[in-house]
């Protein structure tokens, strides 16, 4: 199948989806959560522009640290 997102797998504890996403959000950064489909530790990330990409990767990179 062909899509234009990403769905990314998160633990659940401090680094969980519902933290990254708050992370995420603060840097005007805006995935879609996943709880609707039964995926609770998953965040849903569609594919931009390369700066965006980058963006998004620096964001969840300095989260994860």
């Amino acid at each position: 199948s062909v899509g234009n997102f990403v769905s990314v797998e998160f633990p659940t504890g401090a680094k969980s989806a519902a933290a990254a996403n708050a992370h995420l959000n603060s840097r005007a950064i805006i995935p879609r959560t996943l709880d609707a489909y039964g995926m609770p530790n998953h965040l849903r990330i569609s594919i931009g522009t390369e700066g965006e990409m980058r963006a998004v990767i620096a964001a969840l990179s300095d989260f994860l640290r």
